[in-house]
């Protein structure tokens, strides 16, 4: 029978919890807002990926259907935002690089680059119109979240949940290392991030056990990185063929292809340290952080 979380159910509070706050903050961004500067645009992406991950996870938990259709409306409200973020990025992107390169001629290529592929900073594509409905959407959300009733309790929400995720992102993790591609790359980034934003709300139980919060934490950081120098890439690779002047383009995915080789070697080291739990001792460790938090042990 499906019920409210409850005392019983503490983990799966905090959860629910969390996913009202990220809500809550996403509306406080909206608010009295006619566009949305590109550091707006990034935090709602972010705040629509930790919830489109909460409500995977609680989707295990029961509320299978209205889990599908929360995640599909959050998918929709992140895609109105995308382009304007994925141009922000590349940008982002093309500074760093800059600012890592010693050799002259490839800072001008990647200057040269900027002027011809990318938008001025104040370019609308870049700075959007807040999209309508936006607001609704939030809104909504957190009152499916005050609502949510579930069918399992914490031991449930470990083994059918986290557990199940955490051995997926695991598999993906040693795919992606052994096909060194981007698309399996980028997958097992999406399931980290899933991860780190199931994990998060429960950082304080966390504290002290052997989950490898922090080592998960640097590693989707330097898949984000390596993400990044993806997107350019392709977007670099599709504006040479528009353009009389390709030599510049040339240089930057030169450049380019010197990082990302760095950064999948920092990306294999970091994948093994932070998956190197099998998932059974994984779901031990998450059931020893449950008893605790049930015991009131462990503080937030």
């Amino acid at each position: 029978m499906s019920h409210r979380p409850g005392d019983e159910s503490p983990l799966m509070a905090r959860l629910i919890e969390a996913a009202r706050a990220h809500d809550e903050a996403a509306l406080a961004l909206l608010k009295d807002r006619a566009t949305l500067d590109p550091d707006r645009v990034h935090d709602l992406r972010v705040t629509v990926k930790r919830l489109r991950a909460l409500w995977r996870l609680m989707g295990t938990q029961g509320p299978r259907k209205l889990a599908d259709k929360q995640d599909k409306r959050l998918r929709a409200a992140a895609a109105s935002l995308s382009g304007a973020r994925d141009l922000q990025v590349m940008g982002e992107t093309l500074a760093a690089l800059r600012a890592t390169s010693r050799r002259d001629y490839e800072k001008e290529a990647l200057d040269r680059v900027r002027e011809l592929a990318l938008p001025a900073g104040g370019d609308p594509a870049v700075t959007p119109e807040k999209p309508a409905d936006l607001e609704k959407t939030f809104l909504e959300d957190r009152d499916r979240w005050t609502d949510l009733k579930v069918e399992g309790d914490d031991g449930t929400l470990i083994k059918k949940g986290v557990g199940r995720v955490y051995a997926h992102t695991r598999r993906l993790g040693f795919e992606a290392i052994a096909e060194d591609q981007p698309e399996t790359w980028h997958g097992f980034r999406k399931w980290v991030k899933y991860l780190l934003y199931q994990l998060e709300p429960i950082a304080g139980p966390l504290e002290n056990s052997d989950i490898p919060l922090k080592e998960l934490r640097k590693l989707g950081k330097k898949l984000g990185d390596l993400h990044d120098l993806h997107v350019l890439d392709e977007f670099l690779r599709q504006a040479r063929k528009k353009t009389d002047d390709k030599e510049p383009f040339g240089h930057a995915r030169q450049l380019i292809g010197r990082r990302e080789s760095a950064l999948v070697n920092d990306c294999e080291k970091r994948a093994r340290g932070a998956f190197v739990l099998k998932p059974k001792v994984f779901r031990e460790a998450m059931g020893q952080v449950k008893d605790k938090d049930a015991g009131g042990e462990t503080s937030t």
